[in-house]
């Protein structure tokens, strides 16, 4: 299972969103097109960590080299767009709802965003396998639950009883920083 879900896509971009690409991912996002210099300079990450980072954004497809340039692609441009919708989101006053009611909120707002990307593949690929792609949203959801338990497992979050609760330590980090 471990080995599974090292080589699963979704794994791999979390764990890529926590190990400083979304600055590379932002700087980028801010500047369109941007050399390699100037975007290790604004991000201030070392050259190794630098490197890295930049190699896995590009085998995931989430940025491209044009000649001396780096720019965001598509699907690049929709995390960034999500991280910021994210950050503005997650940063106002939640307002008190019943559990029940909040869940399916949550819920209703992931469905729109998947609803949304499957437009945008539509508009890019011209199809989609619907059964397909069910059967890989199932799959995909086990991913959630281990990327919720290595977040037990740092402390931020104790899962018990069907239940996730924050603990002290998530209340203390910025949303934004929670990837880093």
């Amino acid at each position: 299972m471990e080995a599974d879900k090292k080589q699963d896509v979704v794994y791999k971009i979390f764990r890529l969103l926590r190990e400083n690409a979304i600055k590379i991912l932002m700087a980028i996002r801010e500047n369109e097109k941007i050399r390699w210099k100037d975007l290790q300079d604004i991000t201030e990450l070392p050259t190794a960590t630098f490197n890295r980072a930049l190699a896995a954004l590009q085998e995931i497809h989430f940025i491209k080299k044009d000649g001396n340039f780096y720019m965001l692609t598509w699907t690049g441009k929709l995390v960034a767009d999500g991280l910021l919708l994210l950050g503005w989101r997650m940063t106002e006053e939640m307002e008190e709802i019943e559990d029940i009611v909040a869940e399916k909120l949550l819920a209703k707002d992931i469905v729109m965003a998947i609803i949304f990307l499957l437009f945008v593949s539509l508009k890019k690929r011209g199809k989609l396998n619907i059964s397909e792609f069910e059967k890989e949203l199932q799959k995909e959801m086990s991913i959630v639950k281990e990327i919720f338990q290595d977040y037990e497992k740092e402390g931020y979050i104790e899962i018990k009883d069907g239940w996730i609760f924050a603990k002290d330590k998530i209340n203390e980090v910025d949303l934004s920083k929670i990837f880093s």
